[in-house]
């Protein structure tokens, strides 16, 4: 709410983005999404480094490490977003992951390149690298800053 010339302002858009049933829906989705992702990506961690190889962005020595310690960080962000604990550090763990994966999809789509993205499958397949994953990964990084500042909001 704003007061302007001694007339309140509310922003209907802006109570919206910040109700407390929102935030808990996105918790909740999100929170199932990167729990999903990562236990799929822990499942076939061969088929995953095999995946992240194909980027090309990692040197050859950090694609296991990588590969074995992301699906980690999406389960256990995952879980705090569903638990209730801290909520704002795992959104934004999570705004980062998806952050860097908005990256890595730019560059391989830069260089003509499509393949599976290694996220996750959905109705049985998975999505091919290009504008469409970046657009979803965008969503999804913006729904995740929505729960984040919402918190950072609260405390202040």
């Amino acid at each position: 709410m704003v007061i302007l010339n001694g007339k309140k302002k509310d922003y209907p858009m802006k109570k919206f983005l910040f109700n407390k049933i929102w935030i808990r829906v996105l918790q909740i989705f999100l929170g199932i999404l990167f729990i999903y992702s990562g236990i799929l990506k822990i499942l076939n961690l061969f088929e995953f480094s095999l995946t992240v190889a194909k980027y090309g962005i990692l040197p050859e020595k950090l694609i296991n490490l990588f590969s074995t310690m992301l699906p980690f960080f999406e389960v256990v962000s995952g879980f705090f977003l569903l638990s209730g604990f801290f909520i704002q550090g795992a959104s934004l763990i999570i705004s980062f992951l998806l952050f860097i994966f908005i990256a890595a999809v730019v560059y391989v789509v830069s260089k003509g390149l499509s393949f599976e993205c290694g996220c996750f499958e959905i109705l049985g397949k998975e999505p091919k690298t290009g504008v469409l994953l970046i657009l979803r990964n965008i969503i999804l990084m913006v729904l995740s800053l929505n729960v984040f500042v919402s918190k950072l909001k609260k405390q202040t």
